[in-house]
């Protein structure tokens, strides 16, 4: 079957289009530059996220006040990781805080079992600093007369994959500083024993409760509020913000760069070479001619543009432990294709306009630099003169203004396609239907390509 004579020309134009750029040095060097942004973006922002809940830091020091056999003042430190396993070996510094500036006490080393105690003679105010590996940990140590029968510390952290702050972390010594037996009640209701270290873990309700400690028949009580913590993107969903900002932040900038180094002299190379006539002489109609260009550039830039923004994902997974949500992470390569598709057309007309190469790339990167750093700053200014009372109208403004923008029309198609727990967190969301953003997308897709094969024809052979 014979292609209709106004696409002649279009696959072997594409071919060749698509074989010369995917072999050129500007394509190396932009895969080079893409790579380095995407997959470097995703390792050093992936390794702060967790992938569900915020980090947790490595130690923790239970700081108790205790009576020496002498009578005088004791410090005992036990040091553990976050779930009660203890950390021998860990350094405690100890300072009297009690006179300025603060006098060193010396530093011991925890023992087999993460205890490290250190006897103060009647000093009251002790700051105890912790350190091992890279982790370190600061506390204190205040004392009170009489120094109770035994005294507890408590850290209520989010220890598991709920993310609530409702793991109680409980250490209890005796007035002596030693483990003692020690029973919890959550609720008046028996739960279980501290361990060997004096360390015990409770799982709070949520809403208020009381905890009990109980030794020798003697009771303390603490009570406790636990409540879902407020969202927050970083946390709630890890991988699915960092992608986000690859796409948001990154990819809107450096892919309409790739493409307009790619396409800058598609058309004015061969007007500078001479071989434009004899493109035009050939069997091809022009319309097939433009649209084998853009369909030749735009998979030669689409490619490894998929490539690395895969390799971005699966880094992203590996150093987070947890990857993107499916859909979110499709949409995105889907949304690169569409910035490329947006850029190309804008730069084949460029190409096709310019006399020079030189002249073709300057407009390129004039309009790049327009779309992405001028035209939110006029936005922002003119809606800052239009509605100086309503940050609402402002943002409304400025994302209906935005639908003049391909850069902006991509950042708003990403932020609708990102889980609802981090809709709102870049760029505030969209305050515009998707029916709309789509629209203009498609609006500004098929002017653009329109507009390249309506120059085409009329200027290529001038």
């Amino acid at each position: 079957m014979k292609a209709p004579a106004f696409l002649r020309g279009l696959v072997p134009v594409g071919w060749h289009e698509f074989y010369v750029n995917l072999r050129s040095v500007r394509m190396l060097i932009m895969i080079i530059v893409l790579a380095l942004i995407m997959v470097g973006g995703a390792y050093g922002i992936g390794r702060g996220s967790s992938g569900g809940g915020p980090s947790i830091a490595p130690l923790v020091a239970w700081p108790h006040p205790a009576i020496a056999p002498s009578g005088e003042h004791l410090v005992v430190v036990w040091t553990s990781d976050p779930f009660g396993v203890a950390l021998p070996g860990a350094t405690v510094s100890f300072s009297d805080i009690s006179v300025q500036p603060a006098v060193s006490l010396g530093t011991v080393s925890a023992d087999g079992d993460g205890f490290a105690r250190l006897a103060v003679g009647n000093r009251t105010a002790i700051s105890v600093s912790v350190r091992t590996g890279n982790a370190e940990y600061g506390t204190g140590v205040f004392f009170h007369d009489p120094v109770e029968n035994f005294t507890v510390e408590n850290r209520p952290e989010a220890l598991d994959t709920d993310g609530l702050p409702n793991d109680l972390g409980l250490h209890v010594l005796g007035r002596s500083g030693v483990p003692v037996v020690a029973r919890l009640y959550l609720n008046d209701t028996y739960v279980k024993d501290v361990d060997s270290h004096g360390y015990g873990r409770l799982e709070l309700p949520l809403g208020p409760s009381n905890v009990t400690i109980q030794v020798a028949g003697e009771n303390q009580t603490r009570a406790f509020f636990t409540s879902k913590p407020p969202p927050s993107p970083f946390f709630t969903v890890g991988p699915d913000f960092v992608l986000l900002i690859m796409a948001a932040g990154f990819a809107t900038f450096v892919i309409p760069i790739f493409a307009v180094v790619v396409t800058f002299d598609a058309i004015s190379k061969e007007r500078v070479q001479g071989t434009l006539d004899l493109l035009l002489s050939r069997p091809a109609s022009r319309v097939g001619t433009l649209l084998g260009k853009f369909l030749g550039t735009f998979t030669a830039v689409a490619v490894p543009v998929t490539l690395v923004n895969l390799v971005g994902i699966a880094v992203l997974t590996a150093v987070s432990g947890k990857g993107p949500t499916g859909g979110f992470a499709l949409a995105f390569l889907g949304l690169s294709l569409l910035l490329i598709a947006f850029y190309i057309p804008l730069q084949l007309i460029f190409s096709t306009l310019a006399k020079t190469s030189g002249t073709a790339i300057l407009f390129g990167f004039l309009v790049w630099l327009a779309f992405n750093i001028l035209y939110p700053v006029i936005t922002f200014v003119l809606s800052s003169i239009l509605f100086p009372n309503s940050f609402q109208a402002q943002f409304r403004f400025s994302q209906v203004v935005g639908l003049g923008n391909p850069s902006s029309i991509y950042t708003q198609l990403v932020t609708f396609a990102a889980p609802e727990a981090i809709r709102f967190s870049f760029g505030g969301g969209s305050t515009l239907s998707l029916t709309a953003v789509a629209s203009a997308a498609v609006v500004w897709f098929v002017g653009m390509l329109a507009l390249a094969m309506w120059t085409f024809q009329r200027k290529a052979a001038e």
